[in-house]
């Protein structure tokens, strides 16, 4: 490509100026007069017209961009629905269940060292949940109406799922943690999720912790108590909490 080089700066300049970039000194031009015009081979400028206007080309090119709308709509519209699935979750007790009191044993145990181990099962845990959230619906978010909240107990993890509605609609949002208690600071590392049945992954789960924060807020009394004991420990289907020795 032929540039213009500025007679007073020497600053090399695009053909299509007039006038120097920098010290605005107007540019010889006489250069594109002596300079000879490329000509394309005719051949090939057939060659490229007629690519140019195939309307196989064309047709090619409106079915790719019409497949792959479609394509990604339907995996848009399948992801929409796997997220608006419930996962498998234990069906809603229709006769009430008097939960075990969790709160008030966890606070005997911080209190008092001669109190064993305290161990529950997910049914337990999961009907003093359904009990205790009911009188805390002031800490729970508004935007989405709070239904219920569900743990599950792995070898050394500990699941808990919100069911949330939006006019009508069951919102689902599952968060997995492996959790324990050290020297009273409760660690809970976190192993992913799922929104409804999508998995997700634990480093974006990370920024999904807003979903829980009024959770945490409504069981601030438990988790204060759960500090104050000696261990944590997650089984298939159980929780056992240990009270510091004496």
């Amino acid at each position: 490509m032929i540039t213009l080089l500025c007679p007073e700066c020497r600053r090399e300049n695009e053909p299509e100026r007039l006038y120097c970039h920098d010290c605005g000194t107007r540019l010889d031009r006489s250069v594109f007069a002596n300079s000879k015009p490329t000509e394309e081979d005719p051949k090939d400028t057939h060659r490229r017209v007629r690519a140019m206007f195939d309307p196989r080309r064309a047709k090619l090119r409106q079915s790719f961009f019409r497949y792959s709308k479609l394509v990604l709509g339907a995996l848009f519209l399948a992801g929409l629905i796997q997220m608006l699935r419930p996962p498998d979750l234990p069906p809603r007790s229709k006769t009430p269940i008097l939960p075990t009191q969790i709160n008030l044993d966890l606070e005997n145990a911080a209190v008092d060292p001669r109190v064993g181990p305290l161990r529950y099962t997910e049914e337990q845990v999961n009907a003093y949940l359904g009990y205790a959230l009911k009188g805390k619906q002031a800490a729970l978010s508004k935007i989405l109406q709070f239904e219920r909240a569900v743990v599950a107990f792995e070898e050394g993890l500990c699941s808990i799922t919100a069911e949330r509605s939006l006019s009508g609609f069951s919102v689902f949002a599952t968060a997995s943690y492996a959790v324990s208690l050290q020297e009273g600071v409760l660690v809970a590392a976190s192993r992913g999720g799922r929104l409804g049945r999508i998995p997700v992954h634990p480093a974006l789960m990370d920024y999904a912790q807003i979903l829980f924060a009024d959770l945490q807020v409504a069981l601030d009394r438990e988790r204060k108590s759960i500090l104050k004991l000696e261990a944590i420990e997650f089984h298939p289907k159980t929780v056992a909490l240990l009270p510091k020795k004496v």
